[in-house]
C-alpha cells in the first residue's frame, strides 16, 4: 500500500510541477588576441535576437551584428579595431560582457562577429536565444589566407598519390 501511494505521490508530482522547456544557443571557446569568431543566424521579419557574452578572464572583448555578409575582419595589423566597422555593423557592443538585443527589420541572415581585443587568450562563453544561430567557419574575407589553404590541399593530395605509386612499385617487386 505505501509504493502505491508512493508511486501516486511522485506522479503526481510530476504532472503539476512544470518541466523546464530551454531552447537556444550554447558556445564554448578559447581565442587570443585579434581573433575573430564568427556566427551566423536566419531571422523573420520582427524576430528578436539576444546575445550575451560571458568570459572568464580578463580580455576585452567586441560584439558586432552585420546584416550584410563581411567583406573584411576590421581588425588592423596591430590588433586594433578599423573604425570602419561602426559604419557597417547594425549593432554592436564594447562592454565588458558584451549584450545585443535586436529586433529584426527584414528576413534574411544575420551575421555576428565576436572579436577578442587584448588582455588575452580568454574564455568566452555565447549565450543566444535562438536555436538557429550556427557557427560560421570558414569565412572567405579578406585577412583569411585562403591561398595557404588550397596550396595545402594540393600538396596533401600529391604526397598522397606519389606515395601510392611508390607502394605499387613495391608491391610489383615482390
Amino acid at each position: 500500500m505505501k509504493r502505491k501511494f508512493l508511486a501516486f505521490t511522485v506522479f503526481a508530482l510530476f504532472i503539476l510541477v512544470p518541466t523546464a522547456n530551454v531552447s537556444g544557443f550554447e558556445h564554448i571557446d578559447n581565442i587570443n588576441d585579434g581573433i575573430s569568431v564568427y556566427f551566423l543566424a536566419h531571422l523573420n521579419t520582427s524576430q528578436t535576437i539576444e546575445i550575451n557574452i560571458t568570459h572568464t578572464g580578463e580580455g576585452n572583448f567586441a560584439l558586432f551584428l552585420f546584416d550584410t555578409r563581411p567583406t573584411e575582419s576590421f581588425i588592423n595589423l596591430d590588433k586594433s579595431l578599423n573604425p570602419r566597422i561602426f559604419d557597417v555593423a547594425i549593432n554592436y557592443s564594447l562592454e565588458d560582457n558584451p549584450y545585443i538585443y535586436y529586433t529584426s527589420l527584414a528576413s534574411k541572415i544575420y551575421y555576428i562577429q565576436l572579436i577578442l581585443i587584448e588582455n588575452g587568450p580568454d574564455t568566452f562563453f555565447l549565450d543566444c536565444n535562438l536555436d538557429s544561430l550556427t557557427r560560421y567557419y570558414i569565412p572567405i574575407i579578406a585577412g583569411y589566407n585562403l591561398s595557404f589553404l588550397i596550396i595545402s590541399l594540393i600538396l596533401v593530395f600529391v604526397i598522397i598519390l606519389y606515395r601510392g605509386k611508390l607502394q605499387n612499385k613495391f608491391k610489383n617487386k615482390i
